[in-house]
């Protein structure tokens, strides 16, 4: 099998090695070689020349609902096709579909479809699947259905467990509500990564829960009790607690960029997320939509409750994200683009197999021009999807 090079400058663990060469072989990354090292390369293997962009690890989303009038709770195969496609030109080459608060019959619909998604040649990998609720707190339920906020119960967690089966789990409970906290040892022993939001949790309570093993805050601040310097609250515990994984929505909306930096340099780039929690309404005009047995107003960046003007998810983009935060932090790229690559990876478990340009890693890769523009996007070594030259 012919090996084939991409030429760029590489986004490497803690460095950039510019005009360097990525070797991939049989869909695996097989070497790294320093710019002007290719000589011995065979006339006969494919050169992909992106001088002058950056050659990055494929970024990783471990929370987003849909996009483009599809998401996962459709139920449907061609839902998550087309969600792929979206973020394949994002330059997002893994993802876990979100669920929202509902009821067990259409989140068991929707595991199903995603399950047999995660075994698809798509555009960008199903790598797992993130539960948002319904175990969450009436209260912080944010722009969840209230009509289907409950709290854990025997018989559907094993139902749960059943159509799960080995699919990555990650999910999103409120450890204050009923018996929740003391199902996060079962939930554990099943595999899932546990994660707190949607919780009005104090200080000692998310405590409490990460002691017991969550490792996880979804999309932090928003969606959890207030941040107060006399009850810090679950965040306060997030921010705190050193093992703990922290999502952020970078879209400047969700989260001020004071607070984006205050939670990437309090926790460090090994334990930020970034997410987009994007909603099917990414990527269609301004308008007034029907979401999860809801209505929400997209008018611009925003996507808010008609009812009340909560905010919901969000229309970002997970390289846009990565180019605000750049643009907030002053980090380097390298540390940016980790919290949207190999730190949700770790958060999930799957480090070993993505996450990062390194090798014996799968070959999933994505190249960005200025301002972080999507020119390509590889999964497994082939490409699936090119947009226009945009060099650096």
């Amino acid at each position: 099998m012919n090996k084939k090079m991409i030429k760029g400058n590489l986004i490497l663990p803690g460095r950039v090695e510019k005009d360097g060469l990525l070797i991939i072989e049989g869909g695996q990354i097989v070497e790294i070689m320093e710019a002007g090292k290719a000589g011995h390369l065979a006339d006969s293997q494919e050169i992909l020349d992106y001088s002058g962009c950056w050659v990055s690890p494929g970024l990783i989303d471990i929370h987003l609902h849909g996009a483009r009038g599809k998401e996962a709770m459709d139920g449907q195969a061609e839902s998550i096709r087309e969600m792929a496609k979206h973020q394949a030109e994002c330059g997002v080459t893994g993802f876990f579909p979100t669920t929202l608060t509902s009821s067990q019959e259409a989140l068991l619909q929707a595991i199903s479809v995603v399950r047999k998604a995660s075994q698809e040649n798509l555009p960008s990998e199903v790598l797992g699947i993130h539960l948002e609720g319904p175990y969450i707190s009436h209260k912080r339920k944010g722009a969840q259905d209230p009509n289907y906020v409950r709290e854990i119960n025997p018989k559907e967690i094993q139902e749960l467990k059943s159509a799960l089966g080995n699919l990555k789990t990650l999910i999103t409970l409120a450890p204050e509500a009923g018996q929740n906290l003391s199902y996060i040892p079962e939930l554990l022993k099943a595999g899932w990564t546990v994660s707190l939001g949607h919780t009005d949790a104090s200080y000692e309570e998310a405590l409490e829960a990460f002691s017991a093993g969550a490792n996880h805050a979804t999309h932090l601040f928003n969606a959890w009790r207030e941040f107060h310097h006399r009850e810090p609250g679950g965040i306060g515990a997030a921010l705190d607690e050193s093992q703990v994984f922290v999502e952020l929505i970078a879209d400047g909306i969700h989260v001020h960029p004071s607070f984006i930096r205050l939670a990437i340099f309090r926790k460090g780039v090994d334990r930020v997320c970034l997410i987009t929690d994007s909603l099917k309404e990414v990527g269609l005009p301004d308008g007034t939509y029907a979401w999860g047995g809801l209505e929400v107003v997209l008018k611009g960046q925003e996507i808010r409750l008609k009812d009340n003007g909560v905010l919901a998810g969000s229309a970002l983009h997970l390289n846009n994200g990565v180019r605000q935060v750049l643009d907030w932090t002053g980090l380097s790229v390298p540390e940016v683009v980790k919290m949207a690559t190999l730190t949700p990876a770790k958060s999930v478990g799957l480090e070993k197999i993505v996450g990062s340009l390194e090798p014996g890693k799968r070959a999933n890769v994505a190249i960005f021009g200025r301002n972080f523009k999507t020119v390509a996007a590889f999964v497994m070594g082939e490409k699936v999807y090119s947009g226009e030259g945009d060099q650096l």
